[in-house]
Protein backbone atom coordinates (compact mmCIF):
# COMPACT_ATOMS: atom_id res chain seq x y z
CA UNK A 1 0.00 0.00 0.00
CA UNK A 2 1.72 3.11 -1.25
CA UNK A 3 1.16 6.87 -0.43
CA UNK A 4 -2.59 6.24 0.02
CA UNK A 5 -4.95 9.38 0.89
CA UNK A 6 -8.48 9.75 1.33
CA UNK A 7 -11.13 11.97 1.91
CA UNK A 8 -15.12 12.53 2.12
CA UNK A 9 -15.88 16.68 0.90
CA UNK A 10 -13.36 18.41 3.53
CA UNK A 11 -13.06 15.77 5.44
CA UNK A 12 -9.48 13.64 5.23
CA UNK A 13 -9.55 10.52 7.00
CA UNK A 14 -5.94 9.69 5.80
CA UNK A 15 -2.89 10.47 3.80
CA UNK A 16 0.40 9.14 1.98
CA UNK A 17 -0.49 5.80 3.91
CA UNK A 18 2.02 3.29 3.39
CA UNK A 19 2.47 0.13 4.74
CA UNK A 20 3.10 -3.98 3.84
CA UNK A 21 1.15 -6.80 4.49
CA UNK A 22 3.26 -9.70 5.20
CA UNK A 23 2.73 -13.23 5.97
CA UNK A 24 1.77 -13.82 9.56
CA UNK A 25 0.51 -10.07 10.13
CA UNK A 26 -2.14 -10.08 12.46
CA UNK A 27 -3.34 -6.22 12.06
CA UNK A 28 -6.08 -4.65 14.37
CA UNK A 29 -7.12 -0.89 12.85
CA UNK A 30 -7.85 1.09 15.79
CA UNK A 31 -9.55 4.48 15.63
CA UNK A 32 -12.93 6.73 16.62
CA UNK A 33 -15.86 6.32 14.97
CA UNK A 34 -15.95 7.79 11.64
CA UNK A 35 -11.85 7.93 11.75
CA UNK A 36 -11.36 6.06 8.16
CA UNK A 37 -11.13 2.40 9.45
CA UNK A 38 -13.74 0.57 7.29
CA UNK A 39 -12.69 2.97 4.33
CA UNK A 40 -9.90 1.74 4.34
CA UNK A 41 -10.56 -1.67 4.41
CA UNK A 42 -12.73 -0.84 1.70
CA UNK A 43 -9.75 0.43 -0.78
CA UNK A 44 -7.67 -2.79 0.50
CA UNK A 45 -10.69 -4.73 -1.09
CA UNK A 46 -11.02 -2.08 -4.26
CA UNK A 47 -14.71 -1.59 -3.39
CA UNK A 48 -13.65 2.06 -3.01
CA UNK A 49 -10.93 3.79 -4.74
CA UNK A 50 -8.27 6.04 -3.01
CA UNK A 51 -7.98 9.71 -3.96
CA UNK A 52 -4.22 8.78 -4.05
CA UNK A 53 -2.05 6.14 -3.99
CA UNK A 54 -2.12 2.71 -4.78
CA UNK A 55 -2.89 -0.93 -3.12
CA UNK A 56 -0.99 -3.83 -5.18
CA UNK A 57 -1.90 -7.19 -4.31
CA UNK A 58 0.81 -10.12 -4.62
CA UNK A 59 0.24 -12.30 -7.58
CA UNK A 60 -1.18 -15.62 -5.87
CA UNK A 61 -4.22 -16.85 -4.34
CA UNK A 62 -5.03 -12.86 -2.90
CA UNK A 63 -7.56 -11.60 -0.38
CA UNK A 64 -10.66 -12.18 0.65
CA UNK A 65 -13.61 -10.37 2.79
CA UNK A 66 -15.20 -11.74 5.59
CA UNK A 67 -18.01 -9.34 5.61
CA UNK A 68 -18.62 -10.10 1.90
CA UNK A 69 -18.77 -14.10 2.65
CA UNK A 70 -21.22 -13.31 5.31
CA UNK A 71 -23.18 -11.01 3.36
CA UNK A 72 -23.31 -13.52 0.61
CA UNK A 73 -24.38 -16.52 2.60
CA UNK A 74 -27.59 -18.40 0.41
CA UNK A 75 -30.45 -18.86 3.37
CA UNK A 76 -32.23 -21.98 1.55
CA UNK A 77 -28.56 -23.03 1.07
CA UNK A 78 -27.22 -25.93 4.32
CA UNK A 79 -24.25 -25.38 6.16
CA UNK A 80 -22.46 -28.28 3.98
CA UNK A 81 -22.86 -27.61 0.75
CA UNK A 82 -21.91 -23.29 1.57
CA UNK A 83 -18.50 -24.48 2.73
CA UNK A 84 -18.09 -27.12 -0.06
CA UNK A 85 -19.38 -25.65 -2.86
CA UNK A 86 -17.35 -22.25 -3.09
CA UNK A 87 -15.10 -22.00 -6.39
CA UNK A 88 -11.70 -22.83 -6.24
CA UNK A 89 -12.50 -23.91 -2.60
CA UNK A 90 -10.03 -26.60 -0.98
CA UNK A 91 -12.58 -28.53 0.41
CA UNK A 92 -12.75 -30.25 -3.49
CA UNK A 93 -9.12 -31.82 -3.06
CA UNK A 94 -10.27 -32.89 1.05
CA UNK A 95 -11.73 -35.88 1.52
CA UNK A 96 -15.40 -34.76 3.41
CA UNK A 97 -14.44 -36.68 6.63
CA UNK A 98 -11.40 -34.02 6.79
CA UNK A 99 -13.83 -31.31 5.50
CA UNK A 100 -16.44 -32.57 8.40
CA UNK A 101 -13.46 -32.53 10.96
CA UNK A 102 -12.71 -28.93 10.04
CA UNK A 103 -16.06 -27.82 10.65
CA UNK A 104 -16.24 -29.67 13.59
CA UNK A 105 -13.66 -27.16 14.75
CA UNK A 106 -16.15 -24.16 14.33
CA UNK A 107 -18.32 -26.42 16.38
CA UNK A 108 -20.81 -27.89 13.53
CA UNK A 109 -22.05 -31.16 14.58
CA UNK A 110 -23.15 -34.02 11.89
CA UNK A 111 -26.82 -32.61 12.57
CA UNK A 112 -25.54 -28.99 12.00
CA UNK A 113 -24.52 -29.87 8.38
CA UNK A 114 -27.85 -30.27 7.51
CA UNK A 115 -29.30 -26.97 8.73
CA UNK A 116 -30.43 -24.16 5.97
CA UNK A 117 -28.30 -21.05 6.51
CA UNK A 118 -31.83 -19.37 6.90
CA UNK A 119 -32.04 -21.23 10.17
CA UNK A 120 -29.21 -20.50 11.88
CA UNK A 121 -27.85 -17.89 15.02
CA UNK A 122 -25.86 -15.27 13.81
CA UNK A 123 -23.28 -17.01 15.79
CA UNK A 124 -23.39 -19.78 13.66
CA UNK A 125 -23.96 -17.90 9.81
CA UNK A 126 -20.42 -16.24 11.13
CA UNK A 127 -18.82 -19.29 11.52
CA UNK A 128 -20.26 -20.38 8.10
CA UNK A 129 -18.56 -17.66 7.19
CA UNK A 130 -15.40 -17.61 8.82
CA UNK A 131 -15.20 -21.14 7.42
CA UNK A 132 -15.40 -20.64 3.72
CA UNK A 133 -12.69 -17.79 4.24
CA UNK A 134 -10.04 -20.31 5.33
CA UNK A 135 -11.21 -22.97 2.69
CA UNK A 136 -11.09 -20.28 -0.02
CA UNK A 137 -6.86 -20.79 0.06
CA UNK A 138 -7.40 -16.70 0.06
CA UNK A 139 -3.60 -15.49 1.76
CA UNK A 140 -4.73 -12.69 3.50
CA UNK A 141 -8.16 -12.23 5.32
CA UNK A 142 -9.94 -9.11 5.60
CA UNK A 143 -12.87 -8.46 8.18
CA UNK A 144 -14.35 -5.15 9.55
CA UNK A 145 -15.71 -5.64 13.26
CA UNK A 146 -16.04 -9.33 12.73
CA UNK A 147 -17.34 -9.92 16.40
CA UNK A 148 -20.57 -7.34 16.62
CA UNK A 149 -23.39 -9.32 17.86
CA UNK A 150 -21.05 -12.31 18.24
CA UNK A 151 -22.00 -14.44 21.05
CA UNK A 152 -18.56 -15.60 22.93
CA UNK A 153 -18.37 -18.93 21.91
CA UNK A 154 -18.26 -17.92 18.38
CA UNK A 155 -15.85 -14.65 19.28
CA UNK A 156 -13.43 -17.07 20.69
CA UNK A 157 -14.08 -19.81 17.39
CA UNK A 158 -13.17 -16.63 15.43
CA UNK A 159 -10.00 -15.80 17.72
CA UNK A 160 -8.48 -19.17 17.34
CA UNK A 161 -8.54 -19.64 13.92
CA UNK A 162 -7.69 -16.17 13.46
CA UNK A 163 -4.72 -16.22 15.89
CA UNK A 164 -3.99 -19.99 13.57
CA UNK A 165 -4.16 -18.39 10.12
CA UNK A 166 -0.57 -19.22 8.04
CA UNK A 167 -1.64 -15.77 6.06
CA UNK A 168 -2.43 -12.31 6.95
CA UNK A 169 -5.40 -10.78 8.84
CA UNK A 170 -6.35 -7.43 8.59
CA UNK A 171 -8.92 -6.77 10.77
CA UNK A 172 -11.22 -3.36 11.81
CA UNK A 173 -11.89 -4.05 15.61
CA UNK A 174 -13.70 -1.90 18.61
CA UNK A 175 -13.28 -4.50 20.68
CA UNK A 176 -10.80 -4.72 23.07
CA UNK A 177 -10.00 -7.85 24.51
CA UNK A 178 -10.64 -9.56 20.61
CA UNK A 179 -7.81 -7.10 19.37
CA UNK A 180 -5.36 -8.01 21.79
CA UNK A 181 -5.66 -11.25 21.55
CA UNK A 182 -5.34 -11.58 17.84
CA UNK A 183 -3.18 -8.64 17.08
CA UNK A 184 0.78 -8.27 16.58
CA UNK A 185 0.61 -4.95 14.41
CA UNK A 186 -1.61 -2.32 14.98
CA UNK A 187 -2.87 0.71 12.51
CA UNK A 188 -3.91 3.69 14.47
CA UNK A 189 -5.69 6.29 13.23
CA UNK A 190 -5.88 9.74 15.37
CA UNK A 191 -3.20 8.26 17.62
CA UNK A 192 -1.93 10.69 19.92
CA UNK A 193 -0.06 13.77 18.78
CA UNK A 194 -1.25 12.59 15.01
CA UNK A 195 -2.18 15.35 12.85
CA UNK A 196 -5.28 14.89 10.81
CA UNK A 197 -5.56 12.23 8.40
CA UNK A 198 -2.33 10.51 9.91
CA UNK A 199 -1.93 6.94 10.60
CA UNK A 200 0.49 5.70 13.39
CA UNK A 201 1.81 1.69 11.92
CA UNK A 202 3.39 -0.13 15.39
CA UNK A 203 3.85 -3.64 16.46
CA UNK A 204 1.39 -4.72 18.70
Amino acid sequence: MEGLGKSYGEKLLFDDLSFEIRRGNRIVVLGSNGSGKSTLLKVLTGEEQPDTGDVAWAKGPGFVSYNQMLADLDDADTVSHAVNALPDSLAFSATRKSVNRFLAMFQFSEADLKQKIGNLSGGQKARVAMAQCLLSGASVLLLDEPTNHLDMSSTQVMERALVHFPGAVVVVSHDRFFSEKIANRHLVFGAVGAAPGEIDVRAA
